[in-house]
């Protein structure tokens, strides 16, 4: 049984999940899976979607900085996820079955209305 510590919840298709996402270097990590843990969990990764700022001179070098406007996931984002797997995919979320991966899933999906973070510098 997947711990239920820090995940959110969702309902698809009348089908109760969880999911968690988390930040790593250069992309953010997802895990879903139906509240029941009846069916596969569905993992993948997305971008942070921000806008980089004009390079600047290090010494070192040239070095970019994100400007602070990454996506934020949420359910929004998770549903249509989970829409593409079962859409696309056959995911069952009641069958039993191996883990679905899906890597680079922003490109499986529309993220023109994923929220943007706000940077609030001083």
């Amino acid at each position: 049984m997947k711990s239920k510590a820090n995940s959110r919840n969702i309902v698809v298709n009348t089908v109760h999940y969880r999911w968690r996402a988390t930040g790593n270097d250069g992309y953010i990590s997802f895990t879903i899976w139906p509240d029941s843990d009846s069916g596969p969990t569905i993992t993948g990764n997305l971008s942070y979607g921000e806008t980089v700022g004009p390079p600047q001179e290090n010494g070192n070098g040239l070095i970019y900085h994100s400007l602070g406007n990454q996506i934020v996931i949420t359910n929004r984002i998770i549903r249509k996820i989970i829409l593409v797997c079962i859409s696309k995919h056959s995911y069952n979320p009641s069958a039993k079955g191996k883990e679905l991966t899906l890597r680079k899933a922003d490109a499986l999906i529309d993220m023109s209305d994923a929220i943007r973070a706000v940077r609030r510098d001083g």
